[in-house]
């Protein structure tokens, strides 16, 4: 009498993967909520860009794997990959460095390993480093919360800015030099300053520190 052989799992739970995607973006909302509190819409902006082109990217592969898109296009993976990076992405990132960052999640750190459960590491974060590697200006200007409080941005500012690049009067050089003052710092403090010697050179005046 031949035995039938039998393979795991033999145990199988009442989740899914969408249900457990669905789980993960219910997690996240609370991050997003302080985000957005913090820096404005611009971040829901560039998380809308995220998921389109995450979900074109994602029917393409499929396309080209001859995989059905349906099941794997609504399983939410894609759509929570694009809201992981779109919120480690700075608040007025550059419409191209988010389209970059997500068609190389979805194609390369996802799809090229076979998809999803065969991908050795988080595909957001993979993009994350790429992106930190390749354009280490865009990826380090963040707008301070001081800034935006003191000049909030309108929905069209912030379009503009995510699209063209252009800054509102008056931004412009708070942008480009934020994280100059903290850079000059780090620095002087490995060459053995101390802080009370630093802040009186001309980076850190009122007129200087300004830009």
């Amino acid at each position: 009498m031949p035995l039938s052989r039998l393979s795991s799992p033999f145990l199988s739970g009442t989740n899914r993967v969408t249900l457990h995607m669905l789980q993960l973006l219910i997690a996240l909302v609370p991050a997003v909520i302080a985000i957005v509190y913090f820096f404005g819409s611009s971040v829901l902006i560039t998380m809308a860009l995220a998921i389109v082109v995450a979900l074109l990217a994602e029917a393409l592969m499929l396309a080209l794997r001859n995989r059905p898109l349906k099941p794997f296009l609504t399983d939410g993976s894609a759509i929570v990959t694009a809201v992981l990076l779109a919120i480690a992405l700075p608040p007025l990132a550059p419409w191209w460095l988010t389209t970059i960052g997500i068609l190389f999640a979805i194609i390369f750190a996802k799809h090229l390993y076979g998809g999803l459960g065969y991908n050795p590491f988080n595909p957001a974060m993979v993009a994350y480093v790429l992106l930190l590697i390749s354009f280490p200006l865009e990826m380090t200007t963040w707008l301070p919360v001081s800034v935006l409080s003191e000049h909030p941005l309108d929905l069209a500012s912030v379009f503009n800015i995510i699209f063209s690049g252009q800054l509102p009067s008056g931004l412009g050089i708070d942008t480009i030099s934020g994280a100059t003052p903290l850079d000059a710092m780090k620095t002087q403090i490995g060459l053995l300053q101390i802080p009370s010697q630093i802040i009186h050179q001309p980076l850190f005046g009122l007129f200087g520190g300004k830009g």
